[in-house]
């Protein structure tokens, strides 16, 4: 269900429409404020559209840079679960063809 949530942006306050939970939205609104206050700080001089535009390319960057570190992390557990997976394979074949001869491997 959308809701209006109000929202403070270097000064200006903004009704946003979501159906995010309104907590949720702040916390964004507070990251982006954030940001334009870091990039605004560096140069008081900016215009605010250009203060706009490097906040966003540093919040992007951040997004890709996260992207990049999960897209690796899903291949190293995709390869260990892979190596795993050959390994306890390996283990069953020698189980089925020990000393007791292609048995199911449960004792009783």
């Amino acid at each position: 269900m959308e809701q209006l949530v109000s929202v403070v942006i270097r000064g200006e306050q903004y009704t946003i429409r979501s159906a995010e939970d309104p907590a949720y939205v702040r916390r964004v609104a507070e990251y982006v404020d954030a940001k334009l206050d870091g990039v605004v700080k560096g140069s008081q001089s900016l215009p605010p559209t250009k203060a706009i535009v490097l906040a966003s390319l540093h919040i992007v960057d951040e997004l890709f840079k996260v992207e990049g570190e999960r897209e690796r992390s899903e291949g190293l557990a995709a390869t260990r679960l892979g190596n795993l997976s050959a390994l306890l394979g390996t283990v069953l074949e020698e189980r089925a063809s020990g000393p007791e001869g292609g048995g199911s491997g449960v004792q009783s």
